[in-house]
């Protein structure tokens, strides 16, 4: 691993006394307590996108270090709650239930009253995002039809056909009319798939019945 700018240790750590390195590896950018010995694996903590490898202050990287980080212990059940970066990026967690911190809000200065508020909140299913805009069924298959905002820019979606929205097209100006334009060649090409598989196994099960 190599580090950021090629730079010495950014400083100590107060309590122990270890240096603190800024590297970057083959999953991005780190900040790291001490030196790595033979058996001996120092702590780690991703340095998150929102934040830049090269600006990173000893008190920054203090941060990161600390974390996963308790706040408190839930009034409820007493179990403690806690502030953390993950693979999917800052979040909560209390016994087991974790809710992300959104990106408005400073993964530091998250304290223990807004982290019961994002613990209040109903938990969202992990690929079920809110679509930008309902436009209703599609008159064929009977499933719904929405705008949507994902990695790659904005889309339209229909059961489980997706497709990019052109660049010159605004997801707020998308009529139903134009969505079943956008989607007609992906459907079509589905339903023949569908067709085609079905097809083959049906003749696999007469294949066998004869056999």
């Amino acid at each position: 691993d190599q580090k950021i700018n090629g730079t010495d240790a950014l400083g100590k750590d107060p309590e122990t006394g270890l240096p603190i390195y800024v590297l970057t590896g083959r999953y991005g950018p780190y900040v790291q307590l001490g030196d790595e010995n033979e058996g001996d694996k120092p702590k780690r903590m991703a340095i998150p996108p929102t934040m830049s490898p090269e600006n990173i202050s000893l008190e920054d990287a203090l941060n990161l270090l600390s974390l996963p980080k308790t706040l408190g212990e839930h009034p409820d059940t007493g179990k403690v709650i806690k502030v953390g970066l993950g693979r999917f990026g800052p979040y909560v967690v209390h016994d087991g239930d974790f809710r992300s911190i959104p990106k408005s809000e400073n993964l530091f200065t998250v304290d223990f009253k807004k982290a019961l508020e994002l613990l209040s909140q109903p938990k969202k299913v992990r690929g079920r995002s809110t679509p930008l805009k309902e436009l209703g069924a599609h008159p064929d298959t009977g499933d719904e039809i929405g705008v949507y905002t994902g990695k790659y820019g904005p889309y339209v979606k229909c059961g489980k056909v997706n497709v990019s929205l052109p660049d010159d097209l605004e997801p707020e100006k998308v009529s139903v009319e134009k969505a079943l334009e956008l989607l007609a060649p992906k459907l079509t090409a589905s339903k023949k798939k569908s067709t085609k598989k079905a097809a083959a196994t049906k003749k696999k099960t007469a294949k066998k019945k004869t056999t």
